[in-house]
């Protein structure tokens, strides 16, 4: 079993990636694989809407865009679960996440439908007022879902919860883990 965290930020030492450790330690914690991608660091484009707006990610699933995203696009489609992590700007996921996950609902909606039925945990952070994280995290439920996946943990975190949330976070990843290996009875 694997968890794929995937987060984005400019600033490494802030409010998300203080989230995205909590994340990873309660999967370390509970013993599971975990490999972290940091948006920020690959290139990936956003989409181009080919030909009338669905082009060959529509007949192939893949994307005609020479850049990260279908070496990416291939982890989660091999992770057992994926974890997003995000700071909030405008009530709205960051641009790098935004981009991936659009190009990613056009090749999997269509053809690939290897998402569907993954679990998935989600946080936004946000800054200044805080009041963005829960809009943000309907978007991002509202995208995962429209690919089929199973949203099991939507986490806000402001700058006012930002000294207990990542214990939190830890426990619900951890959490997350243990569903994932459960047995059925």
């Amino acid at each position: 079993m694997s968890l794929l965290v995937i987060w984005c930020s400019p600033n490494q030492e802030g409010l998300t990636a203080k989230c995205k450790s909590a994340l990873v330690s309660g999967i370390l914690e509970y013993g599971m694989e975990c490999s972290e991608v940091h948006l920020n660091r690959l290139n990936i484009g956003r989409c181009q809407v080919c030909s009338t707006g669905f082009g060959q990610c529509a007949q192939k699933g893949t994307c005609v865009l020479e850049d990260d995203f279908n070496r990416l696009y291939a982890l989660m489609q091999q992770c057992d679960a994926l974890a997003l992590v995000t700071p909030v700007y405008w009530h709205d996921m960051a641009e790098p996440l935004k981009a991936l996950l659009d190009r990613v609902r056009r090749c999997d909606c269509k053809v690939n439908h290897a998402l569907s039925g993954k679990k998935a945990m989600i946080v936004a952070c946000a800054g200044g007022s805080g009041n963005g994280a829960v809009r943000c995290l309907g978007l991002m439920e509202d995208t995962l879902k429209h690919m089929g996946m199973d949203v099991r943990e939507r986490i806000p975190v402001t700058r006012f919860s930002s000294s207990y949330m990542p214990k939190a976070i830890q426990s619900a990843a951890w959490h997350l883990c243990y569903e994932l290996n459960e047995k059925p009875q």
